[in-house]
């Protein structure tokens, strides 16, 4: 059985230097702290991220990992092909990224480095 990748849509060239998993809870309104200390908290749901960096880019490279994953009014989300921690399976789910950074080390005609894409990687949907 061939390993499995991880995937943007369909794309699998290059893949993460770095993928730190993590997860969001959002709670209610009314959560928080009493004076005493003790904690209040009321989830509404909780979500996987990813912070996520790929080093060392080719510009062909580059390109085609921020026309997966930038966001258009026609394709908000995309395909994230991942392992999950949570589920503890290889998925396919919908992801966002609403920031991202990118390092330039040169333009330099014929030696252009992109050293690094940083972004964090959203779930749509909710875990639990």
């Amino acid at each position: 059985m061939p390993q499995n990748r991880i995937k943007l849509n369909n794309f699998d060239e290059v893949q993460p230097t770095e993928m730190n998993y993590s997860w969001e809870t959002t709670s209610t309104e009314d959560s928080g702290r009493a004076m005493s200390g003790r904690m209040y908290d009321t989830p509404m749901f909780t979500v996987e991220a990813f912070d996520v960096k790929y080093s060392h880019l080719t510009i062909a490279q580059c390109r085609a990992i921020l026309q997966e994953i930038v966001k258009r009014p026609t394709r908000p989300y995309f395909n994230l092909h991942y392992f999950s921690p949570f589920h503890g399976v290889w998925r396919t789910a919908k992801f966002g990224v609403s920031q991202g950074s990118l390092n330039v080390k040169t333009l330099k005609s014929g030696e252009e480095d992109f050293t690094e894409i940083s972004c964090r990687f959203v779930g749509r949907e909710k875990l639990i």
